[in-house]
């Protein structure tokens, strides 16, 4: 097994169906597998995480760069997306995530996701950190359950400076 790393417009058409077909069965994304291709012929320059075993996907997921204005400052920093493991419960997405925490220590950039409580912990044992109500600053009347955000603060300091203050974050939209 082993992680390779892809920009997303080096994805090959098999591995993007393999992704849209994947994201629709763990996030139920309408059940359209074109207009899922569609958000991800968009993720051109999105770092794409592949665990693989040969040709196999195993677990994927991905990086997105996003510029954030806070505080007056731009920001760019990556969104953690889409974590998916083909089959749960064996290791993949444990593997997975120890490379993400690992390209974004080397790389020196912050990276940040939100997910529920349950899996936060999992995201903790990984090596990222973990807070609390985190999703509720970036996105003011979000809904759903998942308020936990996980990150790797960068050399910016962003979510250290974020966690210091009440100022509001404006964020390039709305889904993350």
């Amino acid at each position: 097994m082993k992680v390779i790393i892809k920009k997303g417009e080096d994805l090959s058409k098999k591995e993007l169906i393999l992704i849209a077909k994947e994201s629709i069965k763990n996030f139920d994304d309408e059940g359209d597998v074109k207009k899922v291709l569609d958000r991800l012929e968009k993720e051109k320059n999105s770092f794409f995480f592949l665990l693989k075993d040969g040709q196999k996907i195993l677990s994927f997921g991905f990086l997105r760069p996003e510029k954030i204005e806070y505080l007056n400052k731009n920001y760019n920093i990556f969104g953690i997306r889409n974590i998916i493991s083909v089959e749960k419960k064996k290791g993949h997405g444990f593997l997975l995530m120890k490379e993400v925490v690992k390209f974004l220590e080397e790389k020196e950039k912050t990276g940040i996701g939100f997910t529920g409580s349950r899996v936060a912990k999992f995201y903790g044992k990984v090596g990222f950190l973990t807070k609390e109500g985190l999703r509720n600053r970036f996105f003011e009347n979000y809904a759903g359950v998942a308020h936990w955000g996980f990150y790797v603060d960068g050399k910016d300091d962003f979510i250290s400076k974020v966690l210091k203050t009440k100022s509001k974050i404006k964020m390039p939209s709305e889904r993350w």
